[in-house]
């Protein structure tokens, strides 16, 4: 039977991996630019006796490479900051601008310009829309989208420039206006992607703030619930004081009888208090599940849960909870896990809950000696409160830990998983536990 698998299981990295993809995208993309000078010296081969001298040549080229590592160091800079402050540019930036004129004046001394043909035949075109597309692309990292056209026009400007010095004709328009979109479409790609990247910053503050109001918002109803709890059983705790101390005072033998009051307020108080606290701390074994996961995922151990979440009482489900909550901070705190492994299974009329990894580490805390952990023997505790048992096993770097509690009777339960944990057991329906196919679930972390 087919499982559902939540995005994140499948997606991972989130809004830093859209960072890092995105990173290397524009890195690959600036290593183009060598590639197109390639065209342009292979233009200069087609046309034999038009070769420019080495020296020339040489230098135009360690020009070029200089330009290329200055947009590579300007889109790594722009990636995670500002290109400019207020009006001052970064010193990578006035060194790329610098770069490019530099080659694009090297490309119009030592590469000659046909007057006949297209773009093919002008490598000096081909240079000049080259390099300004790659600087405008750079810029577009960290610069609006409008004020990298409005440079951009330089490079249409320079073309059609140098163009009508050998072929005053429409043909030198065409060629600027060709460089020219070339330039935008560099520029904008580069933009875009950037652009990307910032909405899901956006999105990703804007989730870690839904977090935190959550929180924030789960503080103010515990407040307020204690108020209501505490405050009104205090405020009658002051007023029967008050009055007792006044009838003592007065020698009054109803002083005693206040005091009665007081008693019983406090303990009726103490009481209610526990109700609320015993509401939060309650433990619910498909939450833990489903929390194990995700602490096990982002600590880069990967998780397989096996079964699905059995319909046993309260008092059981609570007890199977813990140990899943005490079983997975052990593996954080304590071991070196690379892999953990949580099934649920119905055995010999007993639900058997079983956490097993990889990582266990002879001198960690309640894993050399296996009845010293203080942990260990709350569990115990809470598991002999339901008729339950632990058993602990470790062997090599393999620890287990093994936790039953009764099952229910014969047809007292269907065996379906309507209490299972989104994520963990969405194709589990007949709530058989064979481990492999019908009833479990593997949920790679």
């Amino acid at each position: 039977m087919s499982t559902r698998r939540r995005p994140s299981a499948t997606l991972a990295g989130g809004a830093r991996g859209v960072e890092t993809y995105t990173r290397v995208s524009l890195y690959l993309f600036v290593l183009l630019e060598p590639f197109f000078y390639l065209y342009a010296l292979a233009a200069l081969t087609s046309t034999p006796g038009q070769l420019p001298d080495a020296g020339p040549a040489s230098a135009l080229a360690g020009l070029a490479l200089v330009h290329m590592v200055l947009c590579f160091g300007t889109v790594h800079v722009g990636f995670d900051g500002p290109l400019a402050t207020g009006w001052r540019p970064r010193p990578v930036v006035v060194a790329l601008l610098v770069a490019t004129g530099a080659v694009m004046v090297a490309s119009v001394v030592a590469l000659p310009s046909y007057g006949g043909g297209g773009l093919v035949s002008d490598p000096r075109t081909v240079m000049i829309g080259v390099c300004g597309a790659a600087t405008c692309g750079a810029l577009a990292v960290a610069t609006p989208i409008r004020r990298v056209a409005l440079a951009g026009l330089a490079v249409p400007v320079v073309v059609i420039a140098v163009r009508f010095v050998t072929d005053v004709s429409v043909a030198a328009v065409v060629l600027g206006a060709a460089s020219y979109v070339f330039v935008l479409f560099w520029a904008g790609t580069a933009r875009l992607s950037m652009w990307i990247v910032e909405v899901v910053r956006e999105l990703d503050a804007a989730r870690q703030v839904s977090a935190r109001l959550a929180v924030a918002e789960e503080r103010l109803r515990i407040a307020r619930d204690m108020h209501d709890v505490v405050g009104r059983a205090l405020s009658a705790v002051a007023v029967k004081s008050e009055l007792a101390a006044a009838l003592a005072r007065r020698g009054d033998p109803r002083a005693a009888d206040e005091m009665d009051d007081v008693r019983a307020l406090a303990q009726d108080s103490l009481r209610e208090v526990r109700s609320v606290v015993a509401g939060y701390r309650a433990a619910d074994l498909a939450t833990e599940l489903d929390g194990a996961r995700s602490v096990l995922h982002a600590a880069g151990v990967s998780v397989r849960v096996v079964g699905s979440v059995p319909e046993l009482g309260a008092p059981q489900v609570d007890a199977l909870a813990w140990v899943v909550r005490e079983a997975v901070t052990n593996i954080v705190r304590h071991s070196a896990a690379r892999e953990c492994r949580i099934d649920l299974a119905e055995e010999a009329g007993q639900m058997v809950l079983t956490v097993g990894n990889d990582g266990a580490r002879p001198d960690a805390a309640g894993v050399a000696g296996l009845e010293g952990g203080a942990g260990l023997v709350g569990l115990r505790e809470r598991l002999a409160a339901v008729g339950g048992s632990l058993d602990v096993t470790a062997e090599g770097e393999r620890f287990v830990l093994e936790a039953r509690v009764p099952a229910p009777p014969p047809g007292g339960a269907d065996g379906s998983a309507d209490g299972s944990a989104d994520g963990h057991a969405d194709g589990s329906t007949d709530g058989s536990t064979d481990g492999s196919t019908d009833g479990s679930t593997d949920v790679p972390a």
